[in-house]
């Protein structure tokens, strides 16, 4: 669990190395599709988002956040990191590319007993992907995923979806991919948020509860924040997590700073009252990764809304995500 936490943390710091350093071709994509399990005997839905970042001209990086469906006795997810080559067509209008890399998944298993373990660990993925571009800031991507770990299910994934060019130039043109010009160095304000919404437990039953949460945010170099936050899960009867987060986020704003997209991770300081009896004890307090992703739009001068998504990565199988929906408010950062 330690092994794998890790490594989750550095790639995605690692993925988001092009967010920190202001890099300007991005592209964020929403698909669904199937998943096939090797030789195509079951198949489920699968569903994928897809952020994927430029460096140079013809090679990108990636992460997204891979569902693969319900497969018989198996609820996988996780995040993929990958490294992409791209060939331009049709003075730009389209593009295919190859992709490999990591793909660090939580699968949610059944147990002869009836109960369910959720199994982490990483495995290769390689993909494959033709996008074409409508105008200058939407496209249409098809992908196709194939995932081989070492001691769970193969599966391939194949998906359709939208997407959205959230470079500060247009959509990409010959000679021109990387070469948009500098922008101001963006630090975030102050900001206070509070947030609602629902915790889903990764079980094979997917138990939910209310959920809640309070943040505060602070902008601590260009595109870098750090958060501190309080969060309740709710009881959705098999936990009941509340505690302390802090967080680092790499973040980047689009559209003159009306809209901004960040990745955080951090440790989740939590007190669990209905944690598992281990050895006729019991030690509700604990720390685990928490990995998140956030989108914020600006309402007006100092007010936003803020949509996260917080993966919870648990050692006692109750993995969990919170979704939150929150208003927040900004103000300026003081000046020596």
């Amino acid at each position: 669990m330690k092994k794998t936490s890790s490594l989750l943390w550095k790639m995605s710091a690692l993925c988001f190395l092009g967010v920190t350093l202001n890099l300007p071709a991005q592209e964020l994509s929403l698909l669904g599709g199937f998943t096939a399990k090797e030789n195509f005997g079951k198949s489920t839905y699968t569903w994928q988002i897809d952020y994927r970042q430029d460096f140079y001209r013809n090679f990108a990086g990636s992460i997204s956040y891979l569902n693969e469906g319900h497969l018989p006795g198996h609820h996988r997810d996780g995040n993929a990191f990958e490294l992409w080559g791209s060939l331009p067509l049709f003075h730009g209008s389209m593009a295919v590319s190859v992709g490999g890399g990591m793909y660090n998944f939580y699968d949610t298993q059944t147990l002869p007993s009836g109960a369910s373990a959720n199994v982490h660990g990483n495995a290769p993925i390689y993909s494959f992907s033709a996008t074409g571009y409508f105008s200058n800031r939407t496209f249409y991507r098809v992908m196709v995923n194939r995932i081989n770990p070492a001691h769970d299910i193969t599966v391939t994934t194949a998906a359709l979806g939208m997407g959205v060019w959230l470079g500060r130039e247009r959509k990409p043109t010959p000679g021109k991919l990387g070469d948009a010009p500098e922008q101001k160095a963006y630090v975030t304000e102050n900001e206070i948020t509070v947030f609602g919404g629902k915790s889903i437990v990764n079980t094979l039953f997917s138990e939910t509860a209310r959920a809640y949460a309070a943040e505060y945010r602070r902008g601590l170099a260009r595109h870098i924040d750090g958060t501190v936050s309080l969060i309740y899960e709710g009881d959705p009867k098999i936990v009941r997590r509340n505690g302390l987060a802090v967080q680092a986020w790499a973040v980047n704003t689009f559209f003159n700073e009306h809209l901004s997209l960040g990745v955080g991770a951090g440790p989740y300081f939590y007190i669990d009252r209905k944690h598992p009896r281990t050895v006729n004890l019991r030690n509700p307090a604990a720390i685990a990764p928490l990995v998140s992703i956030t989108l914020a739009t600006r309402l007006s001068e100092h007010w936003l809304a803020r949509l996260t998504w917080d993966r919870v990565a648990s050692s006692y199988n109750r993995d969990a995500d919170i979704l939150l929906v929150g208003l927040g408010y900004r103000w300026p950062q003081s000046t020596p």
